[in-house]
């Protein structure tokens, strides 16, 4: 039981970070130095996308702990 809980959690936490790096898109800020002309276009992610990754991560490691953590034998009935 404690393995097929596992395997799910992996799933889970697999589909939902292909789910939510196609969902969301970074925030475009254009800065063009006036001495050169350079552009310089930095990317920068809502602060909601890096917690659902810290969620998924843990999630990830409970279920591979889970996947392979021995049984306990019992001794006693």
């Amino acid at each position: 039981m404690k393995r097929a809980i596992g395997i799910f959690l992996i799933a889970q936490a697999l589909l939902t970070y292909l789910t939510i790096n196609m969902i969301y898109t970074p925030y475009r800020t254009t800065t063009v130095n006036n001495n050169t002309g350079a552009v310089t276009v930095s990317y920068s992610y809502p602060w909601v996308y890096w917690l659902g990754f810290i969620g998924l991560g843990i999630m990830l490691i409970v279920g591979t702990y889970l996947v392979f953590a021995k049984e306990k034998k019992q001794i006693f009935n």
